[in-house]
């Protein structure tokens, strides 16, 4: 809607329309009133990076300013200007760390929980805390390191377990299952022995065809261990043999050792009379006798 300014106005002659009101300095028309209702916060000229843009040419019209997410807007209506600052995000608990930071720039992290007026400046290398004379510049890993163990939101990392372990168990005992293990160990060059088991000097193994049965190697070092058929021959058929590192050998390259575990998977139609043989002292001999399943 055009406005009808009167012709040929005099110095401080006003004008008034719809809640408005101009005055006439002897060159242009300035509004100097305005009615709350349809003035508050609004501009008719609103400067953006050093640049007027004129926004309204009738004094009803209104500029709405809306904040976004994080944003606040501050308005002045003695000096015409819009404020606009961020107030942050939230965040994933973690912080930002510039390792261009030095001694000077006495930045505060009190935000993130530091000890308040604690300064970059107050930090040792290491990320612990020193008197404030250090004038030693602290690496974003030092900083980190001091808020992920007082403030929080870091990860943590370890090279190896602290745990005590009291049962000294290896890789090689756990690696199957078996019906059952037998800790195998000498006496001096003339027997195998198998006292958590059997009783006496190269005993008598029983055993079921079918199963598992493991034989721990490791008290017998110097004396390879060997699965033999029952006239001597190397039996390989089934044999798994795990080193303590984890090592894994089958058949005839899991015969002849004298450390980890040897497991013996028994065949279901295997029976009869078989031996073990240290392979470095003939005296140490003794059978094993394998029962069919399906004969009990």
């Amino acid at each position: 809607m055009a406005l009808n300014f009167p012709a040929n106005p005099l110095t401080n002659d006003t004008y008034s329309n719809l809640g408005t009101t101009w005055q006439f300095d002897g060159t242009a028309w300035n509004v100097v009133s305005a009615t709350p209702s349809s003035q508050v916060n609004s501009f008719s000229t609103v400067t953006v990076a050093g640049q007027n843009d004129v926004i309204a040419d009738q004094p009803n019209d209104v500029l709405t300013l809306i904040a976004g997410s994080n944003v606040t807007l501050t308005t002045d209506n003695t000096t015409d200007t819009v404020t606009i600052n961020s107030t942050g995000g939230g965040g994933g608990g973690g912080a930002i760390y510039d390792q261009s930071l030095n001694t000077s720039d006495n930045v505060t992290f009190n935000s993130l929980g530091f000890p308040l007026g604690q300064t970059i400046n107050e930090f040792s290398t290491d990320g612990t805390l020193s008197d404030a004379s250090n004038s030693a510049v602290p690496t974003e890993n030092a900083v980190k390191t001091y808020v992920d163990a007082n403030v929080g939101g870091g990860s943590s990392s370890f090279s190896t377990l602290t745990d005590a372990v009291t049962a000294n168990i290896d890789i090689s005992e756990i690696y199957e299952s078996a019906i059952v293990t037998l800790r195998v160990d000498n006496s001096g060059t003339l027997a195998y022995t198998f006292t958590s088991h059997y009783s006496g000097s190269n005993p008598t193994i029983y055993a079921i065809s079918g199963t598992t049965i493991a034989f721990d190697l490791t008290n017998i070092g110097g004396h390879p261990f060997q699965i033999q058929d029952s006239i001597g021959n190397p039996y390989n058929t089934g044999l798994v043999h795990i080193a303590p590192n984890g090592t894994i050998t089958t058949g005839a390259n899991a015969n002849n050792k004298d450390s980890g575990t040897l497991y013996w998977r028994i065949n279901e139609s295997d029976g009869g009379t078989f031996r073990y043989q240290c392979t470095n002292h003939i005296a140490m001999v003794g059978p094993i006798s394998v029962k069919r399943l399906s004969l009990i």
